[in-house]
């Protein structure tokens, strides 16, 4: 991100005063600590074991992924397991993918991949150079995992969702989000592509997490629900026993699972 030229992209110009300016940047470069929680709640997997049902589902879509640490861990998942999947990430900013999203997840395949080149415990702070060696074993690791990496720039909307590919018959979708319900706005788009999305295959449900009320800015959880009951949805809240922090001060977080009735 450093290299990059900033005269030429305006979503790296005044990152330290401002984390969402609506139509030009809309936050990916920013870990927000809901996207934490939903990590760690595909992390300790606890008596849902999610992770683990991956081997029936075929797709992982990321809606406004950002730095993608929840796809990160399934990807992680795939890797040490020899799981085929098709991983979508989606952000409002072309730029995101580009210098976050698919960095990290060259950097988990080379931590946690069959032939590890990093160490990543040790080496935290280090750097992994891309020559063109790298890039070639990572996409030859892929392709024999047959792990399919697909991005996606644009606002959520109609157009959007008729590029995220549909999963096989009788196989199931996991759709992803973090952060992603910040305005009343914002909560009906991504709950219009959401159930576009959820009613395309038989066995979908996403997995949300987001602060209850967004201070300022107008969105909410209960708007969440609100939205996808009207849509033909239910969403309801995830147990979090095992995911740090989620009663801790300050403003409270959810995770919410959605499905269609």
């Amino acid at each position: 991100m450093a290299e990059d030229d900033a005269d030429k992209d305006e979503t790296l110009s005044d990152l330290s005063t401002s984390d969402i300016r609506t139509g030009v940047y809309e936050g990916g470069f920013k870990t927000w600590e809901c996207s934490l929680d939903l990590a760690s709640l595909l992390l300790d997997r606890g008596p849902r074991k999610d992770i683990d049902e991956l081997v029936r589902c075929d797709q992982i879509v990321e809606l406004g992924c950002g730095t993608a640490l929840p796809t990160l861990v399934l990807f992680q998942h795939a890797l040490q397991n020899t799981i085929p999947l098709t991983l979508t990430l989606q952000d409002y900013n072309a730029s995101v993918l580009r210098l976050v999203s698919l960095p990290n997840l060259l950097l988990t395949w080379a931590a946690c991949s069959p032939n590890p080149i990093v160490d990543l415990s040790s080496h935290p702070q280090g750097d992994l150079d891309l020559t063109p060696s790298v890039l070639s074993a990572f996409r030859a690791d892929l392709a024999t995992l047959q792990i399919n990496l697909n991005f996606l720039s644009g606002s959520w909307s109609p157009s959007l969702a008729k590029m995220i590919p549909s999963s096989a018959p009788e196989m199931g979708t996991l759709i992803l989000g973090a952060e992603t319900i910040y305005s009343p706005a914002a909560t009906q788009a991504f709950v219009e592509i959401l159930i576009t999305l959820l009613k395309r295959v038989k066995m979908a449900k996403a997995m949300l997490a987001a602060k209850r009320l967004y201070f300022g800015v107008g969105g909410s959880v209960d708007g969440l629900k609100e939205a996808c009951r009207d849509a033909g949805a239910v969403a309801y809240e995830i147990e979090n026993h095992g995911v740090p922090g989620m009663k801790e001060g300050g403003v409270g977080r959810a995770l919410v699972e959605v499905q269609m009735y």
